[in-house]
């Protein structure tokens, strides 16, 4: 069986086409309808290359399995940068949400305190305790102190 006529290119050859204009100009004209006999090889190595490629053969060649070893390491590395990157953006996200909640705790802690101060100040006790009986003291405080001896001093021994 004979191939059949080699159809041509819609798109004229570079030096073919106007710098300009991008329309082919009319001075130089396509050299007699012969085909490049080297394109259509270069075409189909193209083809076998991305062939072999997506089902999987291209593993097999020669080329390949002397750098298998290669191709393994840099596949793990990749896989361990990847890891590490999702790794690191959850300890981030859990690092600002423990932010808002300690945030959030010391707010609360403050206010806490506040009204603890305010509930133990001597006039608000006192209120709390007029329902009960207790009454508020009158007489200041003062000290209690015991005498000490006259004679001896506290580098003396007994």
């Amino acid at each position: 069986m004979k191939p059949g006529p080699v159809a041509k290119d819609p798109v004229p050859e570079p030096e073919l086409v106007s710098e300009f204009s991008g329309q082919p100009q009319e001075g130089k004209a396509r050299e007699g309808g012969e085909a490049d006999p080297g394109r259509a090889v270069r075409h189909r190595a193209r083809q076998a290359k991305v062939r072999s490629v997506l089902d999987g053969t291209f593993v097999l060649d020669k080329g390949i399995r002397k750098y298998w070893s290669l191709i393994l390491y840099v596949f793990l590395l990749g896989f361990l940068l990847i890891t590490n990157n999702y790794l690191s953006e959850r300890v981030l996200r859990e690092s600002s949400e423990i932010k808002k909640e300690l945030k959030e705790l010391r707010y609360r802690q403050i206010s806490a305190k506040a009204e603890w101060m305010r509930l133990s100040r001597q006039s608000s006790v006192a209120r709390m305790l007029d329902s009960t009986g207790v009454k508020e003291s009158v007489v200041p405080p003062f000290k209690v102190a015991s005498p000490e001896p006259e004679g001896r001093k506290w580098w003396q021994k007994k």
